[in-house]
């Protein structure tokens, strides 16, 4: 440690006076990672009534009263879409219903990847490693068919107990992970390519769950990242994002975009004035992709979120 941070500083002294910001972007993620605080966060363990929100403490698993709400209301949240969806505006059957949601969000990816033919994309997912970070109880990786799936998400085994999963994807082909975004039970570098989908409006720490998604990826390993825009927060959704606020972390957490929209037309949350969907890359290595890329379009928010 003592040697790279020689290092660090002979750069900054003598070489091109450009190279202090990255010298000061590795510094930035440096304390980042030092920072995880896995100890913050949690999962949910059972069904909805007998059911408890837990946290891991020096190996230990223990009782987190403190996750319980949040993790309830969310499961709730859930059970009710999946079993009465026609309380919901827009839906119809759930697995249809999110099933549509989820196939064309895989065709939006096959377009900034290059793979825009369906025979090209399916041949591209069968090469994947894919891991999803807070899916829900449908992922969009259940949509396609990889060579490994992974699906991490704190309230896993409240899904499976509910019997929440879709019967007609390829869930039979996904691991369940019941864990949190933050503190991601695999192996560094076992993924190509990272899937999270409006989870970071919902986590604990963002910055933490970004490390984690660098992590997980081998060098040169793509994140496909979306993300409500919006200034609102609740329990539920304890942190609202910016275009501004999303391209800082995306830097201080160590991505290069390879790909981006921002786009008023597409947008999850009630309360959002839009959403930013980018194709990410942890540097390094070689990147599993082609073709011309997507024409960024941007808005103009009559507000937005703040640090």
């Amino acid at each position: 440690m003592e040697m790279k941070s020689r290092v660090k500083t002979l750069m900054a002294r003598l070489l091109r006076p450009g190279l202090a910001g990255v010298v000061a972007r590795v510094d930035k993620l440096e304390a980042l990672e030092k920072a995880r605080p896995c100890e913050a966060v949690g999962r949910w363990r059972g069904g909805l009534t007998d059911g408890s929100a837990t946290r891991f403490v020096n190996g230990t698993e223990i009782d987190a009263p403190d996750l319980a709400a949040k993790y309830r209301d969310e499961l709730g949240f859930w059970i009710s879409l999946v079993r009465h969806p026609e309380r919901y505006e827009g839906f119809g059957d759930f697995e249809r219903s999110f099933g549509e949601w989820q196939r064309d969000r895989i065709v939006e990816l096959g377009r900034f990847v290059g793979a825009t033919g369906e025979r090209e994309l399916r041949a591209w997912c069968a090469r994947q490693s894919v891991l999803e970070i807070g899916p829900g109880p449908y992922p969009a990786i259940a949509a396609a068919r990889w060579r490994r799936a992974i699906a991490v998400d704190p309230l896993a085994d409240g899904y499976v107990r509910e019997g929440l999963l879709p019967k007609r994807a390829h869930c039979d082909e996904v691991v369940f992970v019941a864990a949190p975004g933050e503190s991601v039970p695999v192996p560094g570098g076992i993924a190509d390519l990272v899937i999270a989908e409006n989870c970071l409006d919902h986590v604990t720490e963002p910055a933490c769950v970004m490390l984690e998604c660098r992590r997980v990826l081998r060098p040169g390993g793509l994140l496909w990242l979306l993300v409500d825009l919006m200034d609102y927060s609740d329990h539920m959704h304890p942190h609202s994002f910016s275009e501004e606020k999303l391209r800082r972390l995306i830097a201080t957490t160590g991505f290069v975009v390879v790909r981006e929209r921002v786009s008023k037309d597409h947008k999850s949350h009630p309360n959002a004035y839009g959403e930013y969907r980018a194709l990410l890359a942890r540097p390094g290595g070689t990147r599993d992709v082609a073709g011309t890329p997507v024409t960024v379009r941007t808005i103009q928010p009559a507000h937005a979120a703040e640090e």
